[in-house]
């Protein structure tokens, strides 16, 4: 499952097969949508050399970033950079 909709869709689907008494042809669609999703998937073209080249150097640009920010320490005291504060609720008119 991808998301919690699809999740409460295929239940909203079982239990309304389920009290009508057509589960079995629910079972059919579902079985049907999922291997559609998986031959599209599976024939996916394969991307050419220069875009896997491209974002191979982007993910290691992004892990050098993140490794250059987690080594970086502040000295002891510095101010914070922010302080969460949370606002009070809106007054609603009547």
């Amino acid at each position: 499952m991808r998301s919690r909709r699809e999740f409460l869709r295929l239940v909203a689907a079982g239990s309304a097969a389920a009290i009508t008494g057509s589960a079995p042809r629910v079972a059919r669609a579902a079985a049907r949508a999922a291997s559609g999703r998986a031959a599209k998937s599976a024939a996916a073209p394969a991307r050419p050399a220069a875009v896997r080249a491209e974002i191979d150097r982007q993910k290691k640009l992004t892990a050098d970033a993140l490794r250059t920010i987690r080594k970086h320490e502040l000295p002891a005291g510095s101010p914070l950079a922010f302080t969460f504060r949370p606002l009070r609720p809106a007054k609603r008119e009547r």
